[in-house]
Formats: C-alpha cells, sequence, structure tokens
C-alpha cells in the first residue's frame, strides 16, 4: 500500500450509518493521498473491517506471543468498496488444479456454506470441515488442519510410481 511521504497514514472512527466514509476513502485513494485506516476487527457496533465475535479471536490466533508489538492492525477503509462484489466462488468451476477448501463450521466472518457451494462447483475440490469459528486452524482445530493439508498435499504432489 503506497502513501504519500509527506503525512502518515490517519486512523479516524465515524458514525455507522454515516455516508461520510465511503465518499471521503474514495477521495483518499487518490495518487499521493494517505489512506484512511480502520481497526481490521473490532466489538459488533464499532467501525472497523471485521465485527463478528469470532473476528476477535485475530490476536491470539495470529500473534500468540504477542512478539510483533509494532504490527500495526489496520486496513484502508476503501476496502469495503470492493468487498460488496467480492465472490470468488462464482468462479470456482474454472479452477482445474485441486482445490482444498477448509471450512469452520461455526465461522461468522467467512461463512461456511458458501465455501462448500463453491467447492461443489470446482471439479477437483475437496473439503474440510473443521469445528470452531474463524481462526480455528490456528487454534484449536490447528492439528486437524495441518493433518488435512499435509494429506492434501501428499495426495496430489507424491510422485506417481508406474
Amino acid at each position: 500500500m503506497a502513501t504519500s511521504s509527506r503525512s502518515p497514514p490517519t486512523t479516524r472512527a465515524w458514525p455507522a450509518r454515516s455516508r461520510r466514509p465511503r465518499w471521503s476513502t474514495a477521495a483518499r485513494s487518490l495518487p499521493g493521498r494517505p489512506p484512511l485506516l480502520v481497526p481490521t476487527a473490532g466489538a459488533r457496533g464499532s467501525v472497523a473491517s471485521l465485527t463478528t465475535p469470532d473476528a476477535l479471536d485475530g490476536d491470539h490466533a495470529l500473534d500468540p506471543g504477542r512478539r510483533h508489538t509494532g504490527w500495526e492492525q489496520t486496513v484502508a477503509a476503501r476496502i469495503v468498496l470492493r468487498l460488496g462484489g467480492y465472490r470468488p466462488g462464482r468462479h470456482a468451476s474454472r479452477i482445474r488444479c485441486p482445490l482444498l477448501v477448509v471450512v469452520c463450521d461455526q465461522d461468522r466472518s467467512a461463512l461456511p456454506a458458501p465455501a462448500v457451494r463453491a467447492a461443489g462447483e470446482a471439479p477437483a475440490a475437496e473439503v474440510v470441515h473443521l469445528t470452531g469459528r474463524h481462526y480455528a486452524p490456528f487454534l484449536e482445530s490447528h492439528e486437524q488442519a495441518v493433518a488435512a493439508e499435509l494429506s492434501f498435499l501428499e495426495k496430489h504432489l507424491a510422485p506417481r510410481v508406474p
């Protein structure tokens, strides 16, 4: 993400129902303007990229020892302008390589049903269901996730003996 050398990116809050952030953040995407940053995760009702209960597990899942104290967990608010139309499953039928889809059955950030439907459209997809919320593959279901990933890789990357 390029930012202007004249001023650092800013983090600001605004009323949740305001139209201001949409136009403000779009204007900030002009060359040389720093992005308006919002927290990556926050409590429900707050201004953040993800406000589902499982989004708050991210700190513990992605930096369990809190070793990365300088990690600024923000995103450019303008990402919201593109997310509304983001539907990666729409192109699943075009994926020709083996595809592993790992879904967490209690995920509220990336709902499992659309991922399972997309996998059903991909010609060579395998679905693994994990118990837990969005970050379960990094937390309580880590061993199960790693085992599924290794099995998938061994199956599809192992040398084939004639």
